[in-house]
This record gives structure tokens, sequence and C-alpha cells, in this order.
């Protein structure tokens, strides 16, 4: 699948040496409905220069970044607005939106502070090779 930088797909930027991220994309894939997002490594070219030609979009600290198409959210908005994205028994997740972000984002910060010993091997999925954001 081909992308060009400037169009508005759906984009899921995490971080590729994560276990824990790496696992979330293998939930992704396995529960999305239809094959309509990308995903890319915090540290892949191909997210710099998409960040460079987005200079309103900055990801400065270490988080999961959704690109919606139009917004880039962070940390626990960005897994919330993936939601519409999944199948139709993953809806329950939207529970998540009845608390506050700063609450949300609190959880997300003690989730990714211990995010390397919640899941110690790193699995890459072999689903996410044809997905990958592309320069």
């Amino acid at each position: 699948m081909a992308y060009e930088m400037s169009s508005n797909q759906p984009i899921l930027f995490f971080d590729g040496s994560c276990p824990l991220c790496n696992r979330v994309v293998t939930f992704i894939l396995t529960h999305e409905h239809g094959e309509r997002m990308l995903f890319s490594s915090l540290s892949n070219e191909s997210t710099k220069q998409w960040v460079a030609q987005h200079k309103s979009f900055q990801m400065p600290d270490d988080s999961v970044y959704f690109f919606d198409g139009i917004r880039l959210h962070s940390k626990s908005s960005a897994v919330l607005h993936m939601i519409p994205f999944l199948r139709w028994y993953c809806r329950f997740l939207y529970v998540g939106w009845l608390f506050p972000r700063g609450f949300r984002d609190k959880i997300y910060d003690e989730v990714a502070k211990r995010r390397r010993s919640l899941v110690k091997e790193c699995r890459v999925d072999p689903r996410l090779a044809n997905r990958l954001l592309q320069s």
C-alpha cells in the first residue's frame, strides 16, 4: 500500500522497540475493521519526514500518537481516537471518554513508565510489513 506524505490517511505512531507497543499494534491488526490505518515507528525515517512536512504537528515526548487524518492526538486521547477503527465488539472501550483527560493521561504515563517490564518479549507482527508508513 503506497502512502503519499500529503494524504490524510490515519496513522498510528508508536515506539517500535517497545514490547507493549508492539502487542498493542498486534491487537489493532487483529481487531480492526478494514485496513484503513497505517503504522510507523517513532524512530523511523518516514516518521521524521512526515513530521517535517506537517510542521504544526510535533511529537516531542515518548508517547503514542494517532493522526486521524486531521488532528494529531497523543497518549490516552490517541488510544481513544483509534476505537472507531476497531470492530464493533471493541466499542466498550469508549468508556474511557468518561474520565477527564488529565486522569487518563496520568494512568497512561504510569503504564508507559513500566511498559518494558510489563511485557518482556518484543514480537513484531508480520502483518505490519504491508501497513508501514513509507516515504
